[in-house]
């Protein structure tokens, strides 16, 4: 109801002329225009991506998207995932040479149709340790994870929060049809935002529970996910015992591969407030310091 006030208010201050210039009025009634429909604000997004110009779709996608945000809303950080595939790329951002204005062109507009393609969307479930083991995890119910090296990174720990994250298949299906065509590097670069694109969902969801577990003077720990940090990775399939993969519309194949493969799934501890520093990388315990997605204070 407050935000439908101010949404009112903004038009009506923007439509008299009388208070503002008319390009802050304009302004104003857009924003108030858009806080009306901010429940449809993936949609808006993709429509404006797709069909305004570029200079309009900047202005959108760099100020008034955050604005009508929905206050609960897990995004997406790209202008980080900007910055990692350019540092993945070895691209510096005022080099003029022509393979890195070739490949900053080439991201732009991959940058605006990954916009236009991913659908972000997550679940978690938090469940109570029964038992922290020298080599596994136990949950109440008696489900087993066997790892090494996570129980001693997450001691003092009473629960854990599994969560997966999505963007949905969309972006993988595009980047392989420009890549087997005649776009190869823009579907090549599309592929690349598409991972790091996750990776920042992944990061922003796990900032967001460690701020909500903050109210209740609880401390989160960094996350883990399958595959890594000596988690096997056949583990995904008692980690789908826990969440529904398909409330998101993930699902796993028999090599234990999420579909779509834009897809992350990890885990969280919970412990007493201050038993986990506000940023302490779970990359720290794992032996591949040349992963492209390591997590660095």
């Amino acid at each position: 109801m407050l935000i439908n006030l101010i949404a009112v208010l903004l038009i009506l201050i923007g439509i008299t002329g009388l208070v503002l210039p008319i390009i802050p009025g304009i302004l104003l009634i857009t924003i108030g225009i858009l806080l009306f429909y901010r429940k449809k604000h993936e949609d808006i997004c993709r429509l404006v991506n797709e069909k305004a110009p570029s200079v309009l779709a900047d202005f959108y996608n760099n100020f008034l998207h955050n604005i009508i945000l929905p206050p609960h809303y897990v995004d997406i950080s790209w202008d980080w995932v900007r910055k990692e595939v350019l540092r993945s790329e070895k691209i510096d951002t005022l080099d003029k040479g022509e393979r890195a204005v070739r490949i900053r062109t080439a991201l732009n507009i991959g940058m605006r149709k990954a916009r236009c393609l991913i659908k972000p969307r997550y679940t978690f479930e938090e469940r109570k340790i029964s038992t922290l083991g020298a080599d596994f995890i136990e949950i109440e119910g008696g489900l087993r994870f066997n790892t090494s090296n996570i129980p001693n990174f997450i001691s003092g720990a009473e629960g854990l929060v599994f969560f997966l994250v999505t963007i949905g298949p969309d972006i993988e299906k595009e980047a392989s049809q420009l890549t087997s065509g005649e776009e190869t590097l823009t579907g090549y670069l599309l592929d690349r935002i598409g991972s790091y694109a996750v990776e920042s969902l992944a990061e922003n969801l796990e900032k967001r529970l460690r701020k909500n577990y903050s109210h209740i003077k609880k401390s989160i720990s960094s996350r883990f996910s399958p595959g890594y940090c000596d988690w096997p990775i056949e583990e995904q399939f008692k980690l789908a015992k826990v969440i529904d993969f398909s409330k998101v519309g993930v699902e796993l194949n028999s090599n234990c591969m999420m579909i779509p493969k834009k897809s992350v799934s990890a885990l969280v501890a919970v412990a007493d407030k201050d038993v986990f520093k506000e940023f302490a990388s779970s990359c720290d315990i794992c032996a591949n310091p040349e992963c492209d997605f390591r997590r660095n204070p």
